[in-house]
């Protein structure tokens, strides 16, 4: 009997108190900085899946709604180009205090160092805390200030139950996102010099493959796996790179491929949307990578489980944040992570229906299929309503 690797463990790094963190300040254009009075603090302290929905949707409606502030987001290291459409300035915390990221989840984070940070803002200007993007997703929010009713859902509400307020109810982004989608602020493409560079460093039929390497959640396949991954690539005629963050991609575990996620110019986002820009394809496993391809508008593969999928969040962020063709290939993980050839074989039949112009939905290594039909017809997000 092959051993199960379970993987879904939420460990929290032990933290070692930080007395001062120091940024990186990147200044976008020469507005003038008022006083605090008039400066607003925005903290992006969340998962990279959650970050990019934060960009496309909830700091554009932040920013509507505090019009003629001087707006400065705060965040991870090398993350400033998600941000440099949208605000004047951008704090990145520097690469020393990446370790920090191992204890986001989603849009929230445990661990007293964050907490701190974002408390610290209030020096600077009036804060927004990371939390209050998840809400803005999923909560239903009355302006009424005799009010102020918060409600968490999904549903579309016209009114507010408690009061009911209509002009100044503000429903939550997931309740009606096949609308909201409409009103996405994209991320601009990268500059002509930025993808003229890619072209040249990664060539023709270049695919990008992202190798999941986080310390949380786990989900991580095997480096063998992504050998064989890029065996079958290379015998379909296509050219492998390596693309990810250094703080959550496994390093590459063959020698004649480009490994850009230890490249010291990974840290540029920009960079690697230049290079996604040029594949034809991005490939991966149980991350939320998709969402540079996704929003880029390049088409892209996934190996995910159908709960992430059907039952929670991360469904319909894939289906908020990509502007593009894509592939799902539903599996269970632990079965692909001990059938490994059999998930190979299904890799093969994905990029070959691909070609073909087929992006529908794969039914891979399931062990209940019968508990994912009840999940798909139940289609809690409407994820298949067109």
């Amino acid at each position: 009997m092959k051993k199960k690797h379970l993987h879904y463990s939420k460990r929290q790094r032990v933290e070692e108190p930080l007395e001062n963190v120091e940024f990186v300040v990147h200044k976008f254009n020469n507005r003038p900085k008022p006083d605090k009075n008039k400066t607003l603090i925005v903290c992006c302290f969340s998962e990279f899946g959650c970050e990019t929905i934060s960009c496309l949707y909830c700091l554009p409606k932040i920013l509507q709604k505090t019009a003629g502030f001087y707006t400065i987001a705060v965040g991870w290291y090398g993350r400033a180009y998600l941000y440099k459409h949208l605000v004047d300035e951008f704090w990145e915390l520097k690469e020393d205090y990446q370790h920090l990221r191992d204890n986001t989840f989603a849009f929230k984070y445990v661990g007293k160092n964050l907490a701190k940070i974002e408390n610290q803002m209030s020096n600077h200007g009036k804060v927004i805390p990371t939390g209050y993007m998840g809400n803005l997703l999923v909560g239903n929010y009355c302006g009424n200030p005799e009010c102020r009713d918060v409600r968490q859902g999904w549903e579309s509400i016209e009114k507010c139950p408690k009061c009911g307020e209509v002009e100044k109810y503000y429903r939550s982004i997931f309740g009606d996102h096949q609308h909201n989608k409409k009103f996405a602020v994209r991320l601009p493409h990268p500059s002509k010099e930025k993808l003229d560079w890619a072209r040249k460093l990664v060539g023709e039929k270049a695919v990008a493959i992202f190798a999941r390497g986080r310390k949380t959640y786990g989900r991580n396949l095997p480096s063998s796996f992504y050998v064989d991954l890029i065996k079958l690539l290379e015998d379909k005629g296509y050219s492998p790179v390596w693309l990810g963050e250094k703080q959550s991609t496994q390093p590459c575990p063959v020698d004649h491929i480009l490994d850009f996620s230890r490249n010291p110019e990974s840290r540029d986002l920009e960079s690697t949307l230049a290079i996604v820009c040029n594949c034809e394809f991005t490939v991966q496993f149980w991350t939320a990578s998709t969402r540079l391809a996704g929003m880029m508008g390049i088409p892209w593969l996934l190996f995910e489980t159908p709960d992430q999928i059907y039952a929670k969040q991360e469904g319909i962020r894939q289906e908020m944040s990509t502007f593009g063709e894509k592939k799902l290939c539903l599996c269970d993980f632990n079965n692909v992570y001990n059938n490994p050839k059999e998930a190979i074989d299904l890799t093969k039949r994905c990029i070959e229906e691909m070609q073909i112009g087929n992006f529908d939905d794969v039914v891979g290594l399931i062990d209940n299929k019968e508990a994912l039909a009840n999940l798909i017809e139940g289609d809690f997000y409407n994820l298949r309503r067109k």
